[in-house]
């Protein structure tokens, strides 16, 4: 995923509603103007993270940079075939705006309903047609890279991924964040060169095929709510999800070529603090960690610490879309 876009005061994202203008019928783009919705925090272990609370600073919005990229498709449900797809693009102008505009191609008359997703970095398939099923597959990167906007400690932007379903692209929408975030606050008294996030049973990054025209980000939503353990400490999912997910990934046609369980943030040797806490944000697929997870952090000196504070199974640990999650183990590494 290119770095196409700026956050500022951090990861709070802005610009929550959208709202799209199709063109003149005898033109052959199309104007589609959109923003991304705020993240939301969560606890991953109370006690040790701090009451959650966004602690960005002041009028941290979402920013566009000249030149980003989204993918629509105007879905043909009945046959993929006939779906047609488009990168769309901003302008210089977009450059620090909250809210822009996307020029593309004309799709044509709606077919069945439209989808946007952004990046287009993260379609594996490029520009490519869609097979008679619709199934399209995106990439999860296993590396990102440490980012600061102003000074603070920010998410690698090209790690994050957005996406809706509409009718009509002149309705007013807005896009679903698709991965969430792991926020670690460390101390220590080194310089950083990586950290390793260990995922005991998920493969954090690979390549995800499925059939566009089922997706219902909706229904992705409730299912992540189901998304539960039987019990702390056991590795058990809940019946209900589990009947749940299986049914809707059949009809997803849902595939995934894994690539390990680790992601990895590369570091430029950022210096701890033993009494203050250093933060660090990851992008992580949604239902990661809930069995138990593992830290390992890369020193610049050559050495590493693993930090095994949460390696049992957990409720709290889930990554969800959308949230924030944070972590703030209580040892002080070296």
């Amino acid at each position: 995923m290119k770095k196409t876009f700026r956050l500022l005061g951090m990861i709070c994202l802005a610009g929550t509603l959208v709202v799209a203008s199709s063109c003149k019928k005898n033109e052959e783009t199309t104007k589609v103007t959109i923003g991304l919705p705020q993240f939301e925090e969560v606890e991953g272990e109370p006690g040790e993270e701090a009451k959650a609370y966004i602690d960005f600073n002041a009028n941290g919005a979402f920013k566009w940079n000249a030149n980003d990229q989204i993918m629509i498709y105007n879905l043909d449900a009945e046959n993929g075939a006939n779906t047609a797809k488009a990168v769309y693009t901003t302008d210089a102008n977009a450059e620090g705006q909250s809210v822009v505009t996307f020029t593309g191609a004309d799709l044509g008359k709606k077919k069945s309903h439209f989808f946007i997703f952004y990046p287009v970095s993260k379609v594996a398939t490029g520009t490519n047609s869609l097979d008679v099923d619709n199934y399209e597959t995106f990439n999860v990167p296993a590396v990102q890279t440490y980012t600061t906007i102003n000074g603070n400690p920010t998410i690698d932007p090209t790690s994050l991924a957005a996406a809706c379903e509409v009718s009509s692209l002149s309705e007013q929408f807005t896009l679903n964040h698709i991965f969430g975030v792991c926020r670690l606050k460390l101390k220590g008294t080194k310089a950083v060169r990586s950290i390793v996030l260990h995922d005991n049973a998920m493969a954090l990054a690979g390549n995800v095929t499925m059939k566009l025209n089922k997706v219902e980000m909706a229904r992705f939503s409730d299912l992540l709510d189901q998304y539960t353990l039987i019990q702390d400490g056991q590795a058990e999912l809940n019946s209900q999800f589990v009947q749940a997910w299986n049914q809707y990934r059949t009809e997803l046609g849902y595939s995934a070529e894994a690539n390990g369980n680790d992601i990895t943030l590369n570091c430029p040797d950022v210096k701890l603090n033993p009494t203050t806490q250093t933060l660090f944000y990851i992008s992580v697929r949604p239902g990661a960690f809930i069995k138990g997870f593992t830290i390992t952090v890369n020193f610049a000196d050559g050495t590493s610490t693993t930090l095994n504070n949460y390696a049992n199974p957990k409720n709290s640990y889930r990554i969800r879309a959308g949230f924030i999650t944070g972590f703030a183990p209580s040892t002080v590494l070296p």
